[in-house]
């Protein structure tokens, strides 16, 4: 649930950003000008009719989202769709508009079977099962139908680097300091999506790369936060700042100062949280780090 939660609260940081960027409001499907969207599961939604709805195989919709088990998808889980154009509101909706405009005509109907299923006492009774439960069950046979990979050779962390950086993306650390905790799963089972750098209060916090800043604003629980998107699909979040100088819409340069560093954790220390993201997907921090 923790890794949950903070997986959804991070993702929530664009998807407020790209509400305030985005010009359409009031209609059923909203056109976002990106290379994908974001999407919050509503009542009554699973994995699997959101996959249908955006035309995603559900594997790759549980991968790129990274989650373990599709069936127990939450409500108000805030899902990255990539390559989709817009937002469909109302995906139950959808979903079943689909249904009816696939559905055959009465004529081939009446020559299809009847869909049963076979009760305890032996005879066949009408499919009782509600749209949920189907869903899961679908979810499940996609799941463990869908081809699996083999599994790539895997390579050292300081591999993984160097290929990264040999791309040309390189970023710069946003200020001067020692990595205190770690990206990805905790000792405590929980996962963390950013690093986070503790320094000296007052201590500059820099841009990692060039960009332009589309969120600059006070976050409950994540205290003052910056955003930059950069090119090449890349975003970089700061959270926990004391002080912040940019705006959003503003460009901003590698190394410029964009706010002060001040909060500070349980122990006193003064930090900020650094985070790196592909296409809306966390990435590990360090493998783009000097």
């Amino acid at each position: 649930m923790e890794r949950i939660k903070h997986l959804s609260g991070l993702v929530l940081f664009i998807l407020l950003t790209l509400l305030i960027i985005a010009s359409c409001s009031g209609s059923q499907i909203h056109i976002e000008e990106t290379t994908g969207v974001y999407h919050r599961v509503k009542k009554g939604e699973t994995a699997y009719s959101i996959a249908r709805a955006y035309n995603i195989k559900l594997q790759d919709l549980a991968h790129v989202n990274d989650i373990p088990d599709p069936a127990l998808l939450k409500e108000g889980t805030v899902l990255f769709i990539p390559e989709a154009r817009y937002v469909i509101e109302d995906v139950m909706t959808y979903v079943k508009d689909m249904d009816v405009k696939a559905k055959p005509s009465s004529a081939d109907k009446s020559a299809m079977p009847a869909e049963t299923v076979t009760g305890e006492n032996g005879k066949t009774s009408p499919e009782a099962l509600n749209e949920n439960e189907t869903d899961k069950k679908l979810e499940t046979k996609m799941v463990l139908s869908e081809k699996i990979e083999p599994k790539p050779t895997e390579k050292s962390p300081r591999e993984e680097k160097e290929e990264i950086q040999s791309g040309g993306k390189i970023f710069i650390w946003p200020i001067k300091g020692t990595v205190k905790t770690r990206f990805g799963r905790q000792p405590n089972k929980t996962y963390h999506n950013w690093i986070k750098i503790v320094s000296v209060a007052g201590t500059s916090v820099k841009a990692a790369a060039a960009g332009t800043v589309i969120f600059s604003s006070n976050i409950k629980d994540y205290g003052q936060t910056v955003i930059i998107r950069h090119e090449d699909q890349f975003t970089t979040v700061y959270t926990h700042l004391k002080k912040r100088f940019v705006k959003a819409d503003q460009a901003v340069k590698q190394g410029q100062a964009i706010a002060l560093m001040g909060e500070k954790d349980e122990s006193g220390a003064a930090y900020i949280n650094f985070e790196i993201r592909i296409k809306g997907k966390a990435s590990n921090p360090l493998l783009f780090l000097p």
